[in-house]
């Protein structure tokens, strides 16, 4: 019975969150843009391997240039709400975009998402395509499939895949599940 109450809890606390997130996502947006535009060290996206980069949503003035930047696959780590650039929009510029919706703030990917994100950057970097990997803010949920991919296929562990990552674009900040996501990667493999 105290399992069961935990599952409820955690579905209350999830809707919670879920109707927080909602709420606040166009005004954390335009507080990011701000920031962009206002301060130079808050870039949008930081590349952080050479086929792999990081950030924030991406809008669709942003698709071009990410072409540009030699980018081939996208990951969405987004809720549909959160997403600005359609699927369509990306296939027109020849770019493959895989989305794994993912609760913001406290939740991080499953390891069926993570091992799938993996593995699609792993396929464009054996291509020497590169993948922008993001969520709203490119904090969190993103970092946690990058940390991973570090973790997998350039063998670091968790803790030094974040410093570096963290080292590229100091922002990032890993919620208590999504570091554990990271470790319990580990464990996995």
């Amino acid at each position: 019975m105290e399992y069961v109450e935990d599952i409820k809890l955690s579905d209350s606390r999830r809707v919670l969150v879920g109707a927080g997130a909602r709420a606040l996502f166009y005004p954390t947006l335009v507080y990011n843009l701000v920031r962009n535009k206002l301060q130079a060290e808050f870039r949008w996206w930081d590349q952080i391997q050479e086929f792999l980069l990081l950030g924030a949503v991406p809008f669709p003035s942003d698709v071009k240039r990410l072409k540009d930047l030699g980018v081939r696959g996208v990951i969405t780590l987004n809720e549909p709400y959160e997403t600005l650039v359609p699927t369509s929009l990306y296939k027109a510029h020849g770019i493959d975009h895989l989305v794994l919706p993912t609760r913001d703030y406290l939740f991080a990917p499953s390891i069926d998402d993570i091992c799938q994100a993996v593995n699609f950057i792993h396929g464009k970097t054996l291509l020497k395509q590169a993948t922008y990997v993001h969520c709203k803010a490119g904090r969190g949920r993103s970092t946690t499939i990058v940390i991973c991919y570090l973790v997998q296929h350039r063998h670091m562990s968790p803790d030094v895949a974040y410093a570096f990552v963290r080292s590229i674009r100091p922002r990032v900040l890993l919620a208590s599940a999504q570091r554990q996501m990271c470790s319990h990667l580990m464990t996995v493999l």
